[in-house]
């Protein structure tokens, strides 16, 4: 689990999610990922999540359209070091894509955790799902509002919410990878043998946007537009307390 301790003194902090950027692609919006970059630059309390597909990484075997690609792969790993790199005490814990995934199974090298490492969080990066404790706030003079989280790139929109259901404690799970963004708050009956009560207990879903522009493949594949909103997670500092904004 990655741990991370925020000042007692903070009412609230803003987790910016990221993910589904394929930077290289040629659908990829520059405006929009600047928009995101100053969004969370100009915010104290803002912190960072990312969740995989950080680049297209088309290669000679995978369905990207090499010729279309902006930039080779090396360079788009560069891209997003210098870009993350103003910004990199605010992340908070990275996984991979199916994306990133292209090169392990050509070469077994993750260019996401190349990024991490560079930028001295590989202690941050995990494979598969990230599963993170944050801590903020007071909620007495000995503990802090305490908030658990995971991080997964995700698959099929059942999938993931079904496996939603196979964790426990968790507050907020963030996914991607369906290019369709959402949040919700399923929920969950919670037998609480501690205070012989019957409860039920709802935890936060976000399904980050793409940062690719309509066109392209998904022109091609006749893909429904979706809304490249960007997504807040505020998580209360004086009480206990998630809420989702889009913006």
């Amino acid at each position: 689990m990655i741990v991370s301790k925020l000042s007692e003194d903070i009412e609230c902090v803003n987790i910016y999610p990221l993910g589904d950027v394929h930077i290289g692609s040629a659908e990829f919006s520059q405006g929009l990922f600047d928009k995101w970059m100053k969004m969370v630059s100009e915010d104290v309390n803002g912190y960072v999540v990312i969740i995989g597909d950080m680049i297209d990484n088309g290669l000679k075997n995978s369905k990207t359209n090499v010729y279309e690609a902006t930039m080779r792969p090396r360079d788009q790993k560069e891209w997003l070091r210098k870009a993350l790199s103003p910004i990199k005490y605010k992340i908070l814990g990275a996984c991979r894509g199916n994306h990133e995934i292209r090169s392990i199974l050509e070469s077994d090298n993750c260019p996401l955790y190349d990024v991490m490492s560079k930028l001295d969080l590989e202690d941050l990066y995990r494979e598969n799902m990230a599963f993170l404790k944050i801590n903020l706030g007071r909620k007495n003079k000995e503990r802090q509002f305490s908030y658990t989280m995971v991080l997964a790139h995700g698959g099929s929109r059942g999938k993931v919410t079904k496996f939603g259901y196979a964790i426990d404690g968790m507050d907020v799970m963030v996914t991607g990878h369906t290019h369709s963004p959402e949040s919700n708050f399923p929920t969950k009956i919670i037998m609480d043998t501690k205070n012989e009560v019957v409860k039920l207990q709802d935890y936060a879903h976000i399904v980050v946007p793409s940062f690719a522009e309509f066109g392209g493949y998904a022109l091609r594949g006749m893909y429904i537009p979706q809304s490249n909103k960007i997504p807040i997670i505020r998580l209360g500092g004086e009480k206990k307390e998630v809420s989702i904004i889009w913006v």
